[in-house]
């Protein structure tokens, strides 16, 4: 199990535009460039538990989830809200390359997620990324994909 680093990040509703019950992050744990690392405890409430399990398309969006996180750092020190009142903004996948799940998680499993991203294009308001993301539970992948993502933003 990854250690939480002694740094402190915004609760992940400051920093990616989700919330309950599509939410499938917890807290960050570390944003380094272009990576990320976020945990999250699974929990009844989410969309993706059914029968038992967090499904494939859970971990898809966790991936995901994780991979905007770095995004609030990497545009820090510049004048973009992402999120911000009067911005129209989706994030979405546009292509996924790669997908294996090794196996589903259980009711209050904890999921540790990377993600590393290459942002291969960017303007003001339309930013394309690769994205390699890896889970683990219980220190064992449940998880890996590579897949595109795409982050388009406007003014309201």
């Amino acid at each position: 199990m990854p250690k939480i680093l002694n740094k402190v990040y915004p609760a992940i509703e400051e920093l990616i535009p989700h919330r309950k019950p599509i939410l499938c992050i917890d807290n960050v744990i570390s944003v380094d460039g272009l990576t990320a690392e976020t945990h999250y405890k699974i929990e009844e409430s989410c969309i993706f538990f059914t029968d038992g399990i967090f499904s494939e398309m859970g971990l898809l969006e966790n991936a995901a989830q994780t991979s905007f996180v770095f995004l609030k750092f990497f545009f820090a020190d510049s004048q973009d809200d992402l999120w911000g009142k009067g911005k129209d903004s989706v994030g979405f996948i546009s292509h996924i390359s790669e997908l294996k799940t090794y196996f589903l998680p259980k009711i209050a499993d904890e999921l540790f997620t990377t993600t590393a991203t290459e942002l291969v294009f960017d303007t003001e308001n339309l930013k394309i990324c690769n994205v390699r993301a890896t889970t683990s539970v219980n220190s064992e992948i449940a998880f890996t994909t590579e897949m595109k993502m795409i982050l388009q933003t406007r003014e309201l």
